[in-house]
């Protein structure tokens, strides 16, 4: 008998065979281009007295990005690969429709397939959570790069994505550099990236993170406990750290922060 879940899997590889998806790369490139967020469009000083702006809009619109996708992907896809999977179901259906009028017929079917239909679209909602981590980590990235930021990209083995200015440097003075993870949301696993975050026993380690629902308990965890520097959107840091100063905002990161320790980099 086969498992409704491995079944799930192949019919919505089959769907994404026949539209396929851009990488996250491919996808958070034509959203720097749409926005115009391109060297030569916006001077560096610029993206670093707007960072906390432009990191939003990037967010916000590689959503409707992926949703643009999405539809060019699963509107016609799923029903397509139903119709082609199923024709047993779909000849029923037509019986139906001939007999009760078209709506019975579509009444039947989208009840027949409720339990494939509700896990295709599970598969739906997974992907794009899947690489919701990986299309912020790409917007940050992009906004280093238009900033003229030296940084090095790093393994994940201690969940740590970037050093600046590189690891070498990192290695040779430790207090003047800075370690970034990036985290999109806080919901998941956050305590083991804290402690193998501390284990590098940086003083200037920085969790971004575009998780609107931080609480103090995560501050306690990640900022008092582990000496890691919550940064949070604009917005989230009025509204619930003013008084919490290992609680950077967005701006204040690449405005204060980050200058403060820049001037000890060596000169590109």
């Amino acid at each position: 008998m086969n498992n409704p879940r491995d079944e799930a899997k192949r019919f919505m590889q089959r769907v994404r065979k026949r539209t396929a998806m851009p990488s996250s790369d491919r996808m958070v490139a034509e959203t720097f281009t749409r926005l115009r967020y391109l060297p030569g469009s916006i001077l560096p000083a610029d993206v670093l007295v707007n960072f906390n702006e432009m990191l939003r809009r990037l967010y916000d619109e590689t959503l409707v990005t992926l949703e643009d996708y999405e539809v060019l992907t699963y509107a016609t896809g799923i029903p397509e690969e139903f119709v082609s999977t199923y024709p047993e179901d779909v000849a029923k259906g037509e019986k139906v429709a001939k007999k009760q009028g078209f709506a019975a017929g579509v009444t039947f079917l989208l009840t027949r397939w409720y339990p494939r239909l509700r896990r295709a679209f599970l598969s739906v909602g997974q992907g794009r959570m899947a690489r919701g981590g990986k299309d912020f980590e790409l917007q940050i990235e992009g906004l280093f790069k238009l900033a003229s930021l030296s940084y090095e990209k790093q393994e994940k083995a201690d969940h740590t994505d970037f050093m600046l200015p590189d690891a070498a440097f990192h290695t040779k003075n430790k207090t003047m550099a800075a370690v970034i993870s990036v985290k999109r949301t806080l919901r998941e696993r956050w305590a083991e990236v804290a402690e193998e975050l501390f284990n590098l026993r940086t003083p200037n380690v920085f969790l971004f993170t575009a998780d609107e629902d931080v609480t103090m308990g995560h501050v306690a965890t990640i900022c008092a406990k582990y000496n890691i520097h919550l940064v949070v959107w604009d917005a989230v840091k009025i509204k619930k750290f003013t008084a919490t100063p290992m609680v950077l905002s967005y701006t204040e990161w690449a405005s204060v922060r980050l200058p403060q320790l820049r001037q000890f980099w060596p000169k590109p």
